[in-house]
């Protein structure tokens, strides 16, 4: 029983410790650059569901579907086993080696500095053309027609998005079940990005995907909701969506904000400023910065009540 609480106790702390430790690397150093993200493991994910996707021959739905569930396990399977495997480091006397592995490896999982140097490209871009360069690639929409406006409502909707895919979900994960099940969330969510669209190609190949990153998203993407409103100071949403569904967290970021979004053909998001009656403004660079802020403070907020809650949970397990 002893050695029981013993191991409890070793691995929160060293859970907190990779946690921390992760983070602080991600907000001083980030991703590795454009020019080396091919040597990056998380880029390898798409690699090889691009190659399963090219050898795949169309024109069989139930084919396609049955293929997309076993590619999909299959590379899952190949990040997410290893993980498993380094978490059996964490018996004596091994507790160390296992923090100073696992703290790249979860760092691979999520990115704050990441969606912030994406953005910053956008703030800085000196015309619209570069601006459309810079928006490509943070977004899957055609970007060749939008006008400044629209642009910057592009970045906005991608950071406020991303902070439940790129940072608060493999948070969360990592907190219930350590760095195997973060990494797991990265494969699905990657291999939602890749093929998890309602088009001819991959309508049946990529819904698996689809599905899974629905489902795993539950929870995060309310989480990320809440986070941002508190780390903007706003007690709720008042922000108005008209058409399609829009996520959760654009219609709290466009709340903080106090700024319109549209997505051409699909949806838009408005508002009116209780204090002053006047509607919500256009989007321009300066709430792009500020987007990139709110989700800073929402990641910190949340590091805050991981640590809280796992630090209550060390003195009430362990004294």
């Amino acid at each position: 029983m002893s050695s029981y609480f013993d191991f409890f106790c070793c691995y929160f702390i060293a859970q907190l410790l990779i946690f921390m430790l992760a983070l602080a690397i991600d907000l001083a150093f980030g991703d590795p650059p454009e020019r080396l993200e091919r040597f990056y493991p998380i880029v390898w994910i798409s690699k090889l569901m691009f190659f399963f996707d090219r050898i795949t021959k169309r024109g069989n739905a139930n084919k396609e579907k049955v293929l997309g569930v076993i590619y999909a396990m299959l590379i899952a399977a190949i990040f997410t086993i290893p993980c498993l495997a380094l978490f059996m480091l964490m018996a004596y006397p091994y507790e160390v080696l296992y923090v100073i592995l696992a703290v790249p490896v979860f760092k691979m999982t999520f990115t704050v500095k990441g969606l912030e140097r994406y953005a910053q490209a956008v703030i800085t871009a000196t015309d619209i053309e570069a601006k459309r360069e810079a928006v490509s690639k943070i977004v899957s929409r055609d970007v060749s027609h939008l006008d400044i406006e629209h642009l910057n409502s592009a970045a906005i909707e991608s950071v406020a998005e991303n902070l439940t895919d790129s940072v608060i979900a493999p948070f969360f994960y990592f907190a219930l079940f350590g760095v195997p099940a973060a990494m797991l969330y990265r494969v699905i969510n990657t291999l939602d990005a890749v093929v998890g669209y309602k088009t001819d190609q991959y309508r049946h190949f990529g819904w698996f995907a689809a599905r899974v990153d629905d489902v795993l998203n539950y929870i995060p993407e309310r989480i990320a909701t809440a986070l941002i409103l508190l780390a903007g100071g706003r007690p709720r949403c008042d922000a108005v969506e008209k058409g399609r569904r829009v996520h959760r967290t654009i219609v709290a970021m466009c709340s903080v904000l106090r700024v319109k979004v549209e997505k051409l053909g699909h949806y838009s998001v408005i508002g009116r400023d209780s204090s002053s009656g006047n509607g919500y403004e256009a989007p321009r660079t300066e709430h792009i910065a500020e987007s990139i802020r709110v989700v800073k403070r929402s990641a910190l907020i949340f590091a805050l009540c991981y640590a809280i809650i796992t630090i209550v949970g060390y003195m009430c397990l362990c004294w």
